[in-house]
């Protein structure tokens, strides 16, 4: 049991143990609600960027249903053997949405994008196995600081906000320009979720994405934005079809952003096992560690055959175990079970790609707050230096710019070079860390006292 000295904040029940059958069945469900939350949106706004239709998107959400609940009871009962469930990662749906607002640029159309990524996905599962079962976490995790993953985080909410902005002012949605009742239903759900968000109770907070979707979907019907749900679905039970969006084909600039951004989200699955650690008062095992990257290796490349958005697990996890005070496996097991036969019942997808598309949008746009809120949380950690700031500046300056320039301006160019300076977040990823470990490594730079007694460094001396 932890060993903290309040006996409120005692684990009802830890790793080891076992509570009765009833209490499991409610403590899996509570499970289920917390991860639905923190996903459920994920197809819609995903499918929505890749040109899926609705039965596209109902596959979509089936599939990451399934793998979802595969990849943790996978990872519990083989990986960091904790209860953390793995899901769609921001990150990852991220660059899909960026790379699908890129493709007309790049003169590639979406199908093919598809396919792409499905490749991306899958080899950058095998480079998380590789690592974790080399034990080069620790080297893998050192390429990204807090100078390059807070750079990351902000230039990949800078790249997807106008996505964001254009769905919920309802842009398109009826072959036109905005459309004023998705304007009022896309600040309704915002206040809802921020409500709930900030004033809520702690359980209240924990699925506010989840009762703002709710009272979206509800709003949505008198407005006439609330899509019908395709029940007419084949079936009740269905196995995930592999390689749905095509046979995987190779595309440079895919794999290394797939790549980048698979090692990128390893900070992840160390705050994850750290949070939960810090939660359980229980130390974890540095072999724990390893086996979660290369669990997490695994689920990638599920993630990839299932033609669904790269997994991670969710730091939250932690923040539901601390609420509840249950980390025993036993309920999280059960939740895993249960997470991947919903995947296997498509009128559960069906129901989930109805979600009115203002609605999803507007969630996203609340949740990737916290995704911005990491990024200069991550900056609060450096010196904040001359040094830093030539570092962020370039980054966040030439990150940005590049987001802006027209496809136009790059003809010409080859085509890897095209897909880079396209991509203002990969661009802005990569620049940030060959300034920080190549041209301006902190081991040439000497540091004096800053105004605030911090170091300052000396390179415009």
């Amino acid at each position: 049991m932890s060993n903290s000295a309040d006996a409120d904040q005692q684990l009802l029940y830890d790793l080891h143990e076992n509570p009765p059958a009833r209490r499991a069945v409610v403590y899996a469900l509570q499970w289920l609600i917390f991860t639905l939350a923190n996903m459920a949106v994920v197809p819609l706004v995903v499918g929505r960027a890749l040109g899926l239709d609705q039965p596209g998107i109902a596959a979509l959400a089936q599939r990451t249903l399934f793998f979802s609940g595969l990849a943790s009871l996978l990872q519990v009962l083989f990986g960091h053997r904790l209860p953390i469930m793995e899901g769609p990662s921001g990150m990852w749906w991220g660059v899909f949405i960026t790379l699908a607002a890129l493709a007309p640029g790049l003169e590639k159309p979406l199908a093919v994008l598809r396919s792409d990524l499905e490749l991306g996905v899958l080899v950058a599962g095998v480079v998380l196995v590789l690592v974790g079962s080399s034990r080069l976490v620790g080297s893998a995790l050192s390429l990204f600081t807090p100078a390059v993953t807070g750079s990351v985080l902000i230039l990949l909410g800078l790249q997807l906000s106008g996505t964001f902005v254009r769905g919920m002012l309802g842009a398109g949605m009826d072959g036109g320009g905005a459309n004023p009742r998705a304007v009022l239903l896309s600040v309704l759900v915002v206040a809802v979720v921020l409500w709930a968000s900030l004033k809520g109770r702690p359980f209240t907070r924990s699925v506010a994405v989840l009762i703002g979707i709710g009272a979206g979907w509800l709003a949505a019907l008198p407005l006439g934005l609330a899509p019908g749900v395709p029940w007419s679905v084949s079936g009740v039970f269905e196995l995930p079809r592999l390689f749905a969006w095509g046979t995987p084909t190779f595309d440079a600039g895919i794999v290394i952003t797939s790549v980048m951004t698979g090692l990128l989200v390893l900070s992840n699955l160390v705050a994850s096992i750290l949070a939960m650690e810090k939660t359980t008062g229980q130390k974890v095992p540095r072999q724990a560690y390893n086996r979660g990257v290369a669990l997490t290796g695994v689920a990638d490349i599920m993630a990839g055959m299932g033609a669904t958005v790269g997994f991670v697990p969710f730091s939250a996890g932690a923040a539901l175990v601390g609420m509840t005070r249950v980390a025993s496996r036993m309920p999280f097991i059960l939740f895993a079970i249960i997470m991947a036969i919903l995947g296997l019942i498509p009128p559960v997808g069906a129901f989930l790609s109805s979600i009115p598309i203002p609605v999803g949008y507007s969630v996203l746009l609340v949740s990737f707050c916290r995704m911005i809120g990491f990024g200069l949380r991550d900056y609060l950690r450096l010196q904040l230096d001359n040094r830093d700031f030539y570092i962020i500046g370039i980054t966040l300056l030439f990150g940005t710019g590049a987001m802006m320039l027209p496809p136009e301006a790059l003809a010409g160019m080859p085509a890897l070079a095209r897909y880079l300076l396209g991509n203002g977040f990969l661009t802005g990823m990569l620049l940030c860390i060959l300034l920080e470990h190549v041209f301006l490594p902190a081991k040439f730079f000497t540091a004096e006292p800053g105004p605030n007694g911090k170091k300052d460094s000396g390179m415009d001396r």
